[in-house]
């Protein structure tokens, strides 16, 4: 196998920093090295605002101490910032891989949304060096700059943080006043690009061999904190974010990011997260499944011996992020078709529960050749474990992939995309056009259609689902034009104020306008009020559409049923009586969409892009069931 090209990424800067670190060795603070600061996440923590705030950790960071859960500094110091920055709100995901660095680069990298999207956000806290111990400079560095460099380069308003816990092992060092090698590496990168970092295992290290505090205290294994450590590991970074808020100046414009050169002449920029489903499938695997541990929001399962995963990429590296658990199965790895080498999956720390955890499969390959990576369940049951089970949430690779649709016209590519999906079970009414008839009359005797989708980023989603093209290959005499007139979380509530409905429906002169979204509040009598105003001035058809995707414990979904009730109470039936009284035609997508997902066999994540929208694949029932709509019976 190809060896890495060797090289240290050693800066001027190396010396100035590690002496200003010993020199500093007795100030109350010198843990905290604030650096370029946090200039972005104050104009982000607005009372009203909703961010995200990410964790990218390993166990520590979500609370187990010595394989136990319990309370985690993480919480605490979202405590902290939600105190300090009143009014603001968001969630906190924790983003645990288990291997250091190297899995680290892929937290930022393209690709996140096939495991659970957590980008963009406020601040990312990244706490990783504890598990680098395996490592050697060249690549902790390269995997640390290519997280930089991939955050920063799509998401650049994001603040990043350096955390670092402590090992028991890293006492030796703090004792004569140096840092531990891997906490010197991760500094490096961060005094190059100006990222503040938070040595909370020297705050903790200090009180050691001050002697207030014991080994045992903070950790019984001398690696996870106890409720102890992990309240000192929040006391820690607390000062950062205090003076994070003492900088702030909002009369200023947020400063614009400008990458440096980078340190190291590889650093991981390629890394991305790639679907499973890319991967061709031998054996009993079943695809689409529920995971048993955040941040997946579906696996691929197997417990079958010999089931065999295969893909190809160029480029250095490549593993896979999966969940593993107390019946979790070993792997067997064979590379560029050489001899299956046994790949260990089980661990200690799985009897504890299930976990995401990633496990790197090869790495300093040559980064100019393509390479082939075959992975099959072992036959073999681990010693302790409860099967044989493998649950892959996706694949890592540093590097390239060929692209599955590569040449292939847009039509071609959603006709692909459904070829691997279960056929749409859905029959519309017979009598669906009574109220679109010049629409109707458009699509099949040809002529300019131009269609409106109002609503909020589901309707935007609608639009660019591809059902245009489907219905132009229905009716190729008609030209259709579909314009998503949306604005984000929003319904007809917000429209019908300010003189919006001008801005937003009637300057595009739509022929046929679609209202739905899953924003709408079940307010059906703003819908009508929109109705009014667009009656008011223009006279296009206009068809009512019910909500599709959306969180998982929507009432939508909680209380579905395939029909619509006319007598019902619930906003799918309201909406039939609005669309009945005021003379505009009505689809259901909630019935049919939620039955395929139900007759799919597959998990509802398996269609959804994050927590609320669709992927390639939940788009395509959206633009199936349009074109079913549409279509003329048969």
């Amino acid at each position: 196998m190809p060896t890495r090209r060797n090289w240290t990424c050693r800066g001027v800067l190396l010396g100035l920093l590690l002496g200003a670190l010993v020199r500093d060795a007795n100030a109350a603070e010198e843990y905290v090295h604030a650096r370029a600061g946090l200039p972005n996440c104050p104009y982000k923590l607005q009372p009203g605002t909703w961010i995200n705030t990410v964790f990218v950790g390993s166990t520590a960071t979500f609370g187990q101490s010595a394989g136990n859960p319990g309370p985690s500094y993480h919480t605490e110091v979202m405590r902290y910032l939600r105190t300090t920055f009143p009014g603001s709100s968001g969630g906190a995901p924790v983003i645990a891989g288990g291997t250091g660095s190297w899995w680290a680069a892929f937290c930022a990298a393209r690709g996140q949304a096939v495991y659970g999207q957590h980008l963009p956000g406020a601040i990312m806290f990244v706490e990783v060096a504890t598990d680098d111990g395996d490592a050697t400079e060249d690549q902790v560095c390269i995997a640390m700059e290519g997280l930089v460099r991939q955050l920063w380069t799509t998401y650049p308003s994001t603040d990043l943080v350096f955390l670092y816990g402590l090992r028991k092992d890293d006492l030796e060092a703090y004792k004569t006043g140096r840092l531990p090698p891997v906490v010197q590496w991760h500094e490096r990168v961060a005094e190059h690009y100006g990222i503040p970092s938070v040595n909370m295992g020297q705050f903790v290290a200090q009180k050691i061999l001050a002697g207030e505090l014991t080994l045992e205290a903070f950790s019984k294994d001398g690696v996870h904190p106890t409720a102890r450590g992990q309240t000192l590991y929040a006391e820690a970074v607390k000062p950062l974010i205090a003076h994070c808020k003492a900088a702030f100046r909002p009369e200023q414009a947020p400063p614009k990011r400008v990458l440096p050169s980078a340190l190291s002449p590889a650093p991981m920029v390629k890394a991305q997260c790639v679907p499973y489903e890319s991967a061709k499938l031998t054996g009993d695997w079943r695809v689409g499944q529920p995971s048993p541990a955040e941040p997946f929001r579906h696996v691929l399962v197997s417990d079958q011996p010999g089931a065999t995963l295969t893909f190809q990429f160029k480029g250095m590296g490549c593993g896979i992020f999966e969940v593993i658990g107390p019946d979790t199965g070993d792997l067997e790895l064979s590379m560029d078709g050489g001899d299956w080498q046994p790949c260990p999956n089980f661990d200690a720390g799985c009897f504890s529960g299930a976990r995401s955890s990633s496990l790197r499969l090869a790495q300093g390959l040559d980064p100019d050749r393509w390479h082939e990576v075959q992975v099959r369940v072992a036959a073999k049951q681990p010693a302790g474990s409860q099967g044989r089970f493998v649950r892959i949430g996706c694949l890592l690779v540093d590097g390239e992939v060929a692209d599955p649709y590569a040449g292939k016209t847009p039509l071609e590519r959603l006709d692909a995309i459904y070829a691997a999906m279960d056929p749409l079970r859905y029959t519309p009414p017979v009598e669906r056009w009574q109220r679109i008839p010049r629409a109707m009359q458009r699509l099949r005797e040809g002529g300019n259609l131009k269609i409106v989708l109002l609503g909020d980023s589901i309707m935007n989603q609608t639009c660019h689902s591809g059902f245009g093209a489907l219905l132009q290959r229905l009716y190729p005499k008609v030209k259709i034009e579909s314009v998503a007139s949306v604005r984000g979380s929003t319904g007809c509530w917000w429209y019908k104020e300010e003189n919006r409905v001008e801005d937003y429906v009637l300057k595009h002169h739509p022929d046929l306008l679609m209202i739905g979204g899953i924003s709408q509040r079940n307010d059906v009598d703003s819908i009508r009020e929109v109705i009014r105003q667009v009656r008011e001035k223009q006279q296009p058809e206009i068809l009512l559409m019910t909500p599709a995707f959306g969180f998982e414990g929507s009432d939508f979904i909680r209380e579905w049923t395939y029909d619509v009730k006319p007598a019902g109470n619930d906003y799918r039936a309201r909406l039939l009586r609005l669309a009945s009284e005021e003379g505009c035609e009505f689809l259901d997508m909630t019935g049919p969409w939620w039955q395929s997902v139900k007759d799919s066999g597959k998990t509802y994540g398996w269609f959804r892009g994050d927590a609320v929208h669709a992927n390639e694949r939940g788009t395509q029932i959206l633009a199936r069931i349009m074109e079913r709509y549409f279509a003329p019976d048969r």
